[in-house]
């Protein structure tokens, strides 16, 4: 709801901005406001993206920063951004992304991936 989603904003600000821009334009990190996902952009990937990082590509995780519920607040407001257009965007990276596509396959054989096949494990 609009409430979490304001609560994500002051997360994402405060913690987010500095490598994705205060708009999620992009700066170190990628533009979060395109069509394309580096590492897909469903709502449970950009979770997961969030909780578990990617640590080899300069993100840190935040799960023990942040309780799973901020967490959720934060992807949720990420999400909100695609589409905004904001100035000075970043170039699109990754995959374009289609809301109920199949997601992208996982690598189980890169160490960054490790997060996701243990979540997708544990789901059977």
């Amino acid at each position: 709801d609009a409430v979490d989603v304001e609560k994500g904003k002051e997360i994402f600000v405060a913690t987010c901005a500095a490598c994705h821009g205060k708009y999620g334009q992009g700066t170190v990190g990628p533009n979060l406001t395109d069509e394309y996902w580096i590492h897909g952009g469903s709502l449970s990937e950009i979770f997961k993206s969030v909780k578990y990082g990617w640590v080899d590509k300069g993100m840190k995780s935040w799960k023990e920063d942040f309780s799973p519920m901020q967490i959720a607040q934060v992807a949720s407001y990420i999400k909100s951004l695609v589409g905004s257009n904001p100035a000075n965007a970043k170039a699109p990276q990754g995959d374009l992304f289609t809301e109920g596509a199949a997601p992208a396959p996982v690598d189980s054989t890169q160490a960054s991936a490790i997060p996701a096949v243990v979540d997708s494990l544990q789901k059977k």
